[in-house]
C-alpha cells in the first residue's frame, strides 16, 4: 500500500475523533468467492471513500459550537452510526481478495468490523443516556475514548494488510483503481 494511502485513511480514521459520535448495528452477509484484487481494492476504496465523506459531513455539524448540545450529539451519533453500519457491511461484503494474503485480509477486516461494531455500540449507548447539557461534556469523553479505540483498531487493520500483501498485489490493484484516485493521488 502506499504511503499515500495509509495516511488518508489514518486521516479518515481521525476524523472519526473530531466527528465525536457513532452507533452501530447489525452487519450484511459475506462473500464467500474471493474477488479479483482489482475488484477488491475498488469496493474498499468506494466503502472507505464514502465513509470519510459522511464523517466529514458529520464533523462540518460541529463547526460552530452551539450546535455542541444534547440532540446535536444524538443526531452525529446517529449520522455516524448510519455511515458506520454501511462501512461495516461493505467490508464484510468485500469479503477476501484473491491474493495471496486474502485470507489474512478478511481475518483482519472482520477483526475491525467487530471493533468498530463494539465500540459504536458504546457511543450510541452513551448519546442515548445523556440527559441535558451538563452530562454533554462527560459523554463527549467518553464518546472520544471509544473513537481512539476504533482508530487504533483502523490503524492496526491497515499494518496487518500491508505487512500481509507481500506481493505487493494489493498495493498494485490499489495504486490502479480509479475508485482509489482520491485516496492514492
Amino acid at each position: 500500500m502506499t504511503r499515500k494511502l495509509l495516511v488518508a485513511i489514518s486521516v479518515a480514521a481521525l476524523a472519526i475523533s473530531a466527528a465525536g459520535c457513532g452507533g452501530s448495528d447489525e452487519s450484511s452477509s459475506e462473500t464467500t468467492e474471493p474477488a479479483p484484487a482489482s475488484e477488491w481494492a475498488d469496493g474498499f476504496c468506494t466503502a472507505i471513500t464514502t465513509w470519510t465523506g459522511a464523517l466529514t459531513s458529520v464533523k462540518d455539524q460541529f463547526t460552530d459550537l452551539s450546535s455542541f448540545s444534547e440532540e446535536g450529539l444524538q443526531t452525529a451519533a446517529d449520522d455516524v452510526k448510519t455511515a458506520t453500519d454501511t462501512l461495516v457491511e461493505d467490508l464484510k461484503g468485500l469479503g477476501a481478495p484473491d491474493t495471496e494474503s486474502g485470507e489474512e485480509v478478511k481475518s483482519s477486516l472482520d477483526e475491525l468490523s467487530t471493533t468498530l461494531e463494539t465500540e459504536l455500540d458504546a457511543i450510541q449507548t452513551t448519546a442515548d443516556e445523556t440527559s441535558g447539557i451538563t452530562e454533554v461534556p462527560g459523554a463527549a469523553q467518553d464518546i472520544a475514548s471509544a473513537l481512539a479505540a476504533m482508530s487504533t483498531a483502523f490503524s492496526s487493520t491497515l499494518s496487518t494488510i500491508e505487512s500481509a500483501d507481500a506481493q505487493n498485489e494489493l498495493k498494485d490493484a490499489l495504486e490502479a483503481s480509479p475508485a482509489c484516485a482520491d485516496i492514492t493521488g
